[in-house]
């Protein structure tokens, strides 16, 4: 399969490469050092991306869903400002660069040019040795034996002929150049042929001059000039055939040889750790770049090399580079903290340390990488330990969070509306942040996003924070816009439920009932909630409209609205009895007139309807029954 490399840092070149489905990313990424070693950016430190994912060294282009004549781009490791002082330090700008990868990267890849680059230049003089056969057969005419330029000659057509050709840039090429293999095994076995005739030809014509004797030399007879130039023909010929066979078996070997065959072992990390931290603390930015890249690679091998790196001290040197100038560098770091911080034990070790504040200060980077690499780590620390939850929010760790969540990307914005959820199930922190007003302007800023697990998350910690205090909510402005308004963006019934038994809470509050009711759009936003099979959701609809009555200038409004239809409508399409029961009576409290004359209790109304309680679903009962909601 080919493979198109397209790369910003060389704008007016794409780099074709021939791969199979098996091949590793590294073996890949082992082609393009090749590539770059030639243009004499040997140093030039990138990674591959495809449809959006960065590919690791370890997996196979197949592991990627990788096909044929797919474009994959190669990503520079440093970012634009650094590319720039990269060439500034090409130009002999004195810079602390570092060297870019690693020595051990360096000699492999060395060894590999080196055992190319004979096979080329072998490949090249077996090439000129072939035309030597033409010369043999030539000569062979004026032997005793004339006949033998015949096989010499039609050896000589399919050895320069089929004869594959090689760089160690572009590969084989040639007629052969598919099967170059299969050349070396023919042209060895008939040039074991051709040898064997040419060695008993010697043979006989040496014993028929050693029988003759050529007395006083004389030349003549079995000692003829003639036969005596066959002699030397073909043991010259025997030898020079004998040559091109060993080579031909050599270069067979060396076939074997594949780009990338001593590379890819130490592109997928094979080397010690203890190199790579060394590099780390190194002070230079190539250096710690590719450090930090190599760590972050690593850790996704297995949980053995995780423990790895945090034995030989990797933790405390990826919470120092995550601080680190260069952009690049955090990027690497924070990836790399992200995988090692997916085992528990890690994770508590990396508390200990004071990690959290160096993970809560990334989610302020300008690198959208960076931060969404920052929220995953953090994911991680709150769902795995009640302990560390308290750490995350501590000196402002929430006020971070809600900085983060402004203007990430969706799929950052999904791991912070996680993340809130996992704290707010914690009844010190859900206390915390009801009497806070930034979480919950992150979270209603989160509930505008176009992904729909977003807003489910974010719902979902709204609510317990309304359980907790909805004072909070209620102080949100545009809060009521944003739970009328998921009418027309979605149609996810879980979260119009969510958004459902937010707005019970703003029904049940006199003022902000009155605030709902000025709403255009809530009959259509309620009419579009009660549409559903799903009795919960319908109960919770019918609520909201009930709950609109209980003081009769409100219901007066609510009745001019027509809010009673949508009473009428979950009455016709019921979902259960209690749902019937509940649309119905709803339904005689709007017919009657003289409800709205006066300010009765309806305590027979409240007990047929029941409790918030009742018609909620029991929240903080348990986790599972909240996200099942």
């Amino acid at each position: 399969m080919l493979l198109y490399i397209e790369s910003k840092a060389f704008p007016f070149k794409t780099f074709v490469l021939q791969c199979t489905a098996t091949d590793t990313i590294a073996r890949v990424r082992a082609q393009i050092l090749h590539i770059l070693h030639e243009l004499g950016r040997g140093d030039h430190q990138f990674r591959f991306r495809y449809k959006g994912q960065y590919l690791r060294d370890a997996y196979t282009i197949e592991d990627y869903k990788i096909i044929d004549n797919s474009i994959v781009k190669m990503v520079p490791m440093a970012k634009r400002s650094e590319s720039f002082l990269d060439i500034q330090s090409n130009l002999g700008v004195s810079l602390d660069m570092g060297s870019g990868y690693n020595s051990d990267v360096k000699l492999a890849l060395e060894k590999e040019v080196g055992q190319l680059k004979w096979r080329e230049n072998m490949l090249m003089d077996f090439q000129g040795m072939m035309y030597i056969h033409f010369l043999a057969a030539f000569l062979a005419v004026f032997t005793v034996y004339w006949y033998a330029a015949i096989w010499i000659f039609v050896f000589f057509l399919y050895a320069v002929t089929q004869c594959p050709a090689y760089s160690h840039l572009t590969g084989f090429v040639g007629v052969s150049g598919f099967w170059h293999k299969r050349y070396m095994i023919i042209y060895g076995v008939l040039s074991i042929a051709v040898l064997g005739v040419s060695l008993g030809l010697a043979i006989y014509i040496l014993l028929q001059i050693l029988d003759h004797g050529c007395s006083n030399w004389n030349f003549s007879g079995g000692c003829s000039h003639h036969v005596v130039y066959s002699l030397i023909f073909f043991t010259i010929h025997f030898i020079f055939v004998l040559i091109s066979n060993i080579l031909c078996w050599l270069l067979l070997r060396n076939f074997t040889f594949k780009t990338g065959d001593i590379l890819e072992k130490f592109l997928v990390m094979s080397r010690d750790i203890d190199k790579v931290i060394t590099s780390a603390k190194s002070g230079k930015v190539k250096e710690q770049r590719n450090a930090a890249f190599e760590l972050a690679t690593l850790a996704t091998t297995g949980d053995d090399n995780k423990f790895r790196i945090v034995t030989e001290g990797g933790l405390e040197v990826l919470i120092s580079l995550g601080l680190s100038s260069d952009e690049a560098t955090q990027e690497y770091a924070a990836e790399a903290l992200a995988e090692l911080l997916t085992v528990p034990a890690i994770q508590d070790q990396f508390v200990d340390m004071g990690g959290i504040t160096t993970l809560t200060t990334l989610l302020h980077s300008s690198d959208a990488r960076v931060v969404q690499e920052a929220a995953t780590a953090l994911s991680y620390i709150v769902s795995d330990s009640e302990d560390n939850k308290a750490h995350v929010v501590s000196d402002r760790g929430m006020d971070d969070l809600a900085h983060a969540a402004k203007n990430a990307t969706i799929t950052t914005q999904r791991i912070i509306a996680g993340v809130f959820l996992e704290l707010a199930f914690n009844a010190d922190i859900r206390a915390q942040m009801a009497h806070m007003n930034t979480p919950t302007i992150a979270l209603i800023e989160l509930c505008k996003s176009q992904d729909s697990e977003t807003q489910r998350l974010s719902l979902q910690t709204l609510e317990l924070i309304a359980i907790e205090s909805a004072d909070v909510i209620f102080f949100q402005e545009n809060m009521l816009d944003i739970l009328l308004g998921l009418a027309s963006t979605t149609l996810d019934e879980e979260i119009y439920l969510l958004a459902g038994k937010i707005l019970l809470y703003y029904a049940e509050n006199t003022q902000t009932c009155s605030q709902m009711l000025d709403k255009d759009n809530l009959k259509d936003s309620l009419s579009q909630f009660a549409k559903t099979s799903d009795p919960i959701l319908q109960k919770v609809v019918a609520k909201i409209v009930m709950s609109t009555v209980e003081e009769p200038n409100l219901g007066i409004r609510a009745k001019e609205l027509g809010l009673q239809d949508i009473l009428v409508y979950i009455r016709e399409n019921a979902a259960d009895r209690d749902v019937w029961n509940m649309a119905d009576e709803g339904i005689q409290i709007f017919a009657n007139d003289d409800f709205f004359r006066s300010q009765p209790t309806h305590a027979s109304s409240s007990e047929s309807m029941g409790s918030l309680s009742s018609i909620r679903k029991p929240i903080m009962a348990s986790r599972a029954s909240l996200q099942s909601h």
